[in-house]
């Protein structure tokens, strides 16, 4: 019911403005009927009513965003994408609990669970791409789809887990696994998926973007609170702020020098922390599907990881070629969400069932 992924303060302060709305029209037209022969209060109360036309057009516009549009935004910064999160990701949340009291959070449709003697254990991390950002049903990301195909085709010999977690990056991956592996958590095949902008943490301007990106909120009460004023905010914003706007431009450079000398550094402690507790680590790359097509600026950051896998003899599978092919199909979420969507996490699954999952062509 979308009533229930309203903020409490913003479902009180709707139904006192529905309240109103009626009220204010009656007064109005009394008032009307009151100095109908008295030329400039009649005036005025014609713009009265003017503007309470426009405040119920506004209204239904608010009631459209606030309890039917459901819908992502790339930095999940509006009130609409939240609720989407509110709607779609709470429900499925659950965690991995260790004896010290900490824990992992992810989103699946099953239980993270140990698997059982002669199961054969794949556990996906990343962030929000692995996540599933903007893909309302889990079954529908591309591990997902995966458990699903080998269930199918090799029942009890596989266990597939997902632990990924949006806005998480390499060091939350390699702290994650240690508390796996401590735990004697036994994980066989690692499948670290890399999203391009992975390297952002490797670079000392890195906080300093997202410091930069929150101050740039609304300050207003209204285009803080109300769906569609706070929609319409974000999407101005994301065409006038230069660090919005050129968000992936300054990426690229990172690629060519120190902070991809220090993500080198970061896979080689993963890959060394999976080989002492057993697993194999392998490795997936998700281009940006935004500008995917001739003009791609990015060739080079993927052959930079590919080779760095294959100098280290890391399997690796590089999704670009495999989604360029269908980028006029539509592989975004949608026009302000650059994650993959259902048809993007469909090929990415069949293509990591052929070349990525160990003992499972397709």
């Amino acid at each position: 019911m979308p009533l229930l992924y309203l903020d409490d303060g913003y479902l009180i302060g709707l139904l006192v403005w529905l309240a109103m709305l009626p009220s204010g029209l009656v007064l109005l037209l009394k008032l009307r009927r009151r100095f109908r022969t008295r030329p400039k209060p009649l005036l005025v109360i014609h713009g009265l009513l003017s503007l309470w036309l426009l405040c119920l057009m506004l209204t239904g516009g608010e009631l459209y965003f606030a309890l039917v549009y459901d819908e992502t935004d790339s930095f999940n910064m509006t009130k609409v994408s939240q609720k989407w999160f509110r709607k779609h990701i709470e429900p499925q949340q659950k965690a991995v609990t260790f004896s010290n009291g900490q824990g992992i959070s992810y989103r699946d449709d099953q239980t993270f669970s140990r698997p059982a003697e002669g199961e054969h254990h794949i556990c996906f991390v990343g962030d929000s791409f692995t996540f599933g950002h903007g893909i309302p049903r889990v079954q529908d990301r591309f591990s997902n789809r995966i458990r699903t195909r080998l269930d199918r085709d090799h029942p009890g010999k596989y266990r597939v887990s997902n632990l990924a977690r949006a806005g998480v990056d390499l060091h939350w991956v390699e702290a994650a696994l240690q508390e796996l592996f401590q735990a004697e958590y036994r994980i066989d095949t690692v499948v670290y998926v890399i999203c391009l902008n992975d390297i952002e943490t490797f670079h000392p301007q890195h906080a300093q973007f997202y410091t930069e990106l929150g101050a740039h909120g609304p300050q207003s009460f209204l285009f803080r609170e109300s769906y569609l004023l706070n929609l319409l905010y974000f999407r101005l914003r994301q065409f006038t702020v230069p660090a919005v706007r050129d968000y992936y431009a300054f990426l690229d450079s990172y690629y060519q020098g120190p902070p991809w000398d220090r993500m080198q550094a970061k896979l080689d402690a993963v890959r060394a922390l999976c080989r002492k507790n057993g697993a194999e680590l392998r490795i997936a790359v998700f281009p940006f599907l935004h500008n995917l097509g001739p003009d791609y600026t990015f060739l080079d950051a993927h052959r930079k990881i590919t080779d760095y896998c294959q100098q280290r003899g890391i399997p690796v599978l590089d999704l670009e070629p495999v989604l360029t092919p269908h980028v006029s199909e539509g592989l975004r979420v949608n026009r302000f969400d650059a994650h993959p969507n259902e048809r993007a996490h469909q090929l990415a699954a069949e293509a990591m069932l052929r070349e990525l999952i160990p003992g499972a062509p397709q």
